[in-house]
């Protein structure tokens, strides 16, 4: 039985809170030990990632994107499955000459039983602007030298 929707609410709010605020280490304190990713659509053919790699790479990116901005647009919660539907564009200045931070999503988060943290996070992405951006800041993490731990 999923928790009860205020303690549903507060988690969800802590973690848009956290991505308004490009804040990686308070994105992953709301993971949970089992926390999986994955990023939609199937046709990027990425796999589902394991908390491990997540929490690898993640802060590798936001610490990165500078002058952040994330506006949410809509927010759907199921408080009866747990989950929540967001719809929000960002904005962001990159490391890499000439290329800005500009993407679209749709993320569903998935929330462990007793709604504390978030089990699982599904991230529907503008597939042009992943597959545009996404092999450039990979060399550009390899350049630097931040791939290896």
């Amino acid at each position: 039985m999923p928790a009860p929707a205020h303690i549903q609410k507060e988690t969800i709010d802590r973690f848009l809170t956290a991505w308004k605020n490009g804040s990686a280490q308070d994105t992953i304190a709301l993971w949970s030990d089992d926390f999986e990713q994955r990023l939609l659509p199937l046709s990027l053919q990425q796999p589902s990632r394991p908390r491990a790699h997540a929490e690898f790479f993640y802060p590798k990116l936001v610490n990165n994107l500078t002058n952040w901005k994330l506006d949410i647009k809509h927010m759907v919660h199921d408080t009866d499955n747990g989950t929540a539907a967001v719809y929000a564009t960002s904005s962001a200045e990159t490391p890499i000459p000439g290329e800005m931070w500009t993407n679209e999503y749709a993320i569903f988060l998935s929330l462990t039983e007793d709604g504390s943290k978030v089990k699982r996070l599904e991230e529907m992405v503008d597939s042009a602007f992943y597959q545009h951006f996404f092999p450039k800041f990979q060399k550009y993490l390899a350049e630097q030298g931040a791939l290896s731990s």
